[in-house]
């Protein structure tokens, strides 16, 4: 099984054959050929081994819950170089099309929306995510945005800076605060004056006279209320 797992992993799938797998484990073809039937047979049998190896692991491994947990987890999980989500990724990818490992990806796929889920109601109670959310749908967008964005990566279809980010925005959507608009700013604003335009402005919902007015009266009572100026806005 180790055999076969190293010879995906150097190789890949469509060059791992019985002979080499044979030649790495010291046995003989024949003695492979002896327990199973074919390639296809011998691959789903070291998949299969390999992930109820890694669930094992998984479940016995105690981790941190909430926010911070969560903002890890996207750096680690669409890290390049991390081999356990790559190989989570590959075994949910199998999963789809291989009857035989589909319970593996479902308990795989539950296991990773479970984790997420209680650092999501850990969020809650500190009042750093969302009280009006459902955890469970909410761990389930934030799975499903890293399964996402981690399969771009390994096709090498994305950047890892990319996927980062837009993975975070996702926890950010889930914040009680966000602290930021959806509308993007070209520039930073300066001031909290110009930070008001700018999101006015960016306002699809105001035609750009009206968010232009409404601009230049919160500007002048700004002024009011900062000392600046006496002259209030009609």
């Amino acid at each position: 099984m180790n055999a076969v797992m190293a010879s995906i992993a150097e190789e890949g799938l469509e060059k791992t054959t019985m002979r080499n797998v044979a030649q790495r484990a010291g046995v003989s073809t024949g003695t492979l050929a002896y327990y199973f039937r074919d390639k296809e047979d011998l691959v789903d049998a070291a998949l299969l081994d390999a992930s109820e190896q890694y669930m094992q692991r998984f479940r016995s491994e105690q981790r941190p819950s909430g926010p911070a947990a969560l903002e890890q987890l996207v750096d680690k999980f669409l890290a390049q170089d991390n081999t356990d989500a790559a190989f989570v990724l590959q075994m949910i990818e199998v999963g789809l099309h291989n009857s035989q490992l589909r319970g593996t990806h479902q308990e795989m796929i539950q296991a990773g929306r479970d984790m997420i889920e209680k650092s999501i109601q850990v969020g809650v109670e500190l009042g750093k995510y969302r009280d009006d959310i459902e955890s469970r749908l909410a761990a389930a967008l934030i799975h499903g945005v890293l399964i996402w964005w981690g399969s771009e990566l390994i096709w090498n279809a994305t950047s890892e800076e990319l996927a980062v980010e837009a993975s975070r925005l996702a926890l950010r959507l889930i914040e009680a605060n966000p602290g930021f608009s959806l509308s993007p700013l070209k520039n930073k604003p300066k001031s909290t004056v110009e930070s008001v335009r700018a999101l006015l402005l960016a306002d699809a919902r105001l035609d750009h006279e009206a968010a232009t007015t409404l601009a230049d009266a919160v500007e002048k009572l700004y002024g009011v209320l900062a000392g600046k100026t006496t002259d209030l806005p009609t």
